[in-house]
């Protein structure tokens, strides 16, 4: 019988694809038998390195890495056309590149509001809109956008700008869903919970303590959970669910 979790033979593209979570995400499709082209904005140096990783999985598995600032039009239409090329075609998209910050909203500058929204909604609406034609090509085309917890509850204190934008990312990906299902293209979101990270031990303990207590499972998300949710979503498995928002948060909303 065939694996309907199996993403053999599919390619994929991260955005993103080096960072803390990108990374888990790419590790988790090739993993599942998928080629992966990750894009990345700034460390070249992490980038290839998660491509050598990638490349472990199988000598058949292709990995790539493509510098890109998602902010402009013509470097993200450059990036699908050089992931199509190198790849053969295209099957999931993962929007995970995002930007995270904080500040009182009294004392935010316009700037800094803008920069959050320019990647977190308008570098995925670029995206979606330049692969849309490709995975409407590969006739069963998979887009995956990486929200929040914070679309649906409040953060952690000085993040409602955060919060606006990835509130407009789960909006954005049910009204799409409702849009490209006559192309065949399914189009869902995951909403992370607290993530594991050294950098978040070192910068914010007390934080993580105190979600990991109120956590029903009595821990943060991991890297690899997301990378799950993921690969589930893009599977055949989940070929009768689009316009879903899947939380993955250890059932942190429940309390």
């Amino acid at each position: 019988m065939n694996n309907p979790f199996s993403l053999a033979g599919k390619r994929a593209l991260v955005t993103g694809g080096s960072g803390n979570l990108g990374r888990g995400i790419s590790h988790a499709l090739a993993n599942a038998g998928a080629s992966v082209a990750i894009s990345y904005s700034g460390s070249k140096d992490r980038a290839d390195q998660t491509v050598h990783e990638l490349k472990q999985y199988g000598s058949g598995l292709k990995a790539e890495s493509f510098q890109a600032d998602l902010r402009k039009e013509e470097d993200v239409q450059n990036l699908l056309h050089q992931v199509v090329g190198k790849l053969g075609g295209l099957d999931v998209l993962v929007n995970n590149s995002g930007v995270f910050s904080q500040a009182l909203q009294e004392n935010l500058s316009l700037d800094s509001w803008g920069e959050v929204f320019s990647v977190n909604v308008q570098g995925l609406f670029l995206c979606c809109r330049e692969a849309i034609p490709f995975l409407r090509t590969a006739g069963h085309g998979v887009i995956i956008n990486i929200a929040s917890i914070n679309a649906l509850h409040p953060g952690f204190g000085e993040t409602a700008h955060y919060d606006a934008s990835k509130g407009a990312v789960s909006a954005y990906t049910r009204s799409l869903a409702a849009e490209t299902a006559k192309d065949g293209i399914r189009v869902n979101a995951v909403a992370p919970g607290l993530i594991e990270s050294s950098g978040l031990r070192e910068s914010a303990e007390n934080l993580a303590e105190m979600y990991e207590k109120r956590t029903p499972l009595g821990r943060l998300v991991r890297t690899e959970d997301i990378g799950n949710a993921v690969v589930f979503l893009s599977s055949d498995a989940a070929s009768a669910i689009t316009g879903e928002i899947i939380t993955v948060d250890c059932g942190y909303l429940l309390t």
